[in-house]
């Protein structure tokens, strides 16, 4: 478990910083409109959708000795660094030119993430197999990625505070503190886990690979469980992609918070990671990974419609949303991965398949593309309220847009997801219901009694 958590680190550093900074570099520094700036994370995303839709496929279906997963996460280790450092170069030229360069990289970066992502997600479901070992998994998986959390939210806004007559020199430099947490991350997790490898068995004759894809997406999405979690995954992408995208344009301009200033809140976040990680681990073996999500969720969203409605531009109220909002944020990326894996048992008794790698990959194409969608209208409608970089103080169009798309609408998104977990089938019960059939039928017995349970979910 140790050496598959490792890995975390690398992911949490990569993805954050990017979420939450990248757009801030094209606009502030590069010098791009925010709508530029949008199509090329959007545009970029697209692609990642297409990538993670071949990649968790093609790691189901790879014979390598390595395993089937472990040759991905090579390949993105190597990746990954050089990428993050040609990224986070400032260049100059015409507006084509900037916006080619930054497009360029910015998908050569989504098809290192995703060739990481998804088979490092379906690898887990293959090392945990229990119910509640799963969610032990994810635990220790959670406090690695904090880690790469600090260092991907925190450290940037400190390094950008070394260089304020520099803003080209800090962001290269921390491109490139990123670049050697990837490598070392996830070459580190590569190696550590040699011995949990597990070896893919070589398929008759040639495959279609996009015809298996499309087939296997809609016998999954066919399930219920699966449907349901999809609701579950969309409303979390979307919340998630406009908390990342506008807490330093709502930070900066709708508080007037400083770079040291707005630290503090990602401070605040990480500390609240390190809180509730045993929290929500307790709580989800206590009663169900899934109650636990929903109760979060509730949370997050009371808190932030009383924000929006009370106290929208206070920095005590930000603090409130912003650790609300972490209470949720951080309980889903521990425990939604493991959530996940227990739809491949679902999967094997309806289709007579395991398919780890397409249900991680099904799930990481619905949050990207929200995510893209997401990004590029955020861009869109920042340009039309009337956004202008070069001024410190931004219209109250411009605020009213910030407070409403990185407070109301997440937590918007928070209640819809909250409906869809209160009707989500899989608890301990019912999964051990569901073992036990499996057990039977390949046995030759009978197994009626877990009928009820297992109709529920499929």
């Amino acid at each position: 478990m140790l050496g598959y958590g490792i890995g975390y680190i690398g992911q949490g550093n990569t993805y954050n910083f990017m979420a939450a900074y990248f757009v801030v570099f094209l606009t502030n520094c590069v010098g791009l409109s925010s709508a530029m700036a949008g199509s090329i994370t959007s545009i970029a995303l697209l692609v990642e959708v297409v990538t993670g839709m071949v990649v968790g496929n093609l790691s189901d279906n790879c014979t390598l000795a390595m395993g089937k997963r472990r040759p991905f996460v090579l390949a993105a280790s190597v990746t990954m660094p050089i990428i993050m450092v040609l990224i986070m170069r400032t260049i100059h030229g015409s507006t084509a030119v900037r916006f080619a360069y930054y497009l360029v990289l910015s998908i050569a970066f989504r098809l290192s993430f995703s060739t990481f992502e998804i088979p490092n997600n379906a690898f887990g479901a293959e090392i945990a197999v229990g119910y509640d070992e799963r969610t032990r998994l994810r635990t220790m998986s959670r406090v690695f990625s904090i880690i790469g959390n600090t260092l991907g939210y925190v450290m940037p806004l400190w390094i950008l505070e070394l260089f304020p007559k520099d803003q080209e020199a800090g962001w290269q430099t921390i491109g490139v503190i990123i670049a050697i947490v990837a490598f070392g991350s996830w070459f580190s997790s590569f190696k550590l886990t040699k011995k949990r490898a597990v070896i893919g068995t070589k398929g008759a004759g040639r495959r279609n690979v996009a015809r298996d894809i499309f087939v296997n997406y809609w016998q999954l999405s066919k399930l219920r469980s699966m449907r349901l979690l999809i609701v579950y995954k969309a409303a979390f992408a979307c919340a998630f992609a406009l908390f990342n995208i506008g807490t330093i344009y709502y930070l900066k301009y709708s508080l007037g918070l400083g770079n040291r200033y707005s630290s503090y809140m990602y401070v605040l976040s990480i500390i609240i990671f390190i809180i509730m990680t045993p929290i929500a681990n307790k709580m989800a073996l206590s009663f169900g990974k899934a109650n636990q999500q929903m109760i979060t969720m509730a949370i997050s969203a009371v808190i932030g419609f009383g924000v929006f409605l009370l106290a929208p531009r206070s920095v005590i109220g930000a603090a409130l949303y912003v650790g609300g909002f972490s209470v949720m944020q951080t309980s889903f990326w521990q425990l939604s991965s493991s959530i996940f894996y227990d739809v491949v048992e679902v999967d094997q008794f309806a289709n007579n398949k395991r398919r780890e790698g397409d249900i991680m990959s099904l799930v990481s194409v619905l949050g990207t593309l929200v995510t893209a969608v997401i990004v590029q209208f955020f861009g869109v409608f920042l340009d039309a309220s009337g956004f202008d970089a070069q001024l410190t103080m931004q219209p109250d169009s411009v605020v009213h847009f910030l407070n409403v798309a990185y407070i109301l609408m997440p937590s918007v998104c928070f209640a819809i997801g909250f409906a869809a977990l209160k009707a989500f089938p899989i608890n301990k019960k019912t999964f051990d219901s569901l073992l036990r059939a499996l057990e039977r039928r390949k046995a030759g017995k009978d197994y009626t009694e877990y009928i009820r349970d297992i109709e529920k979910m499929i």
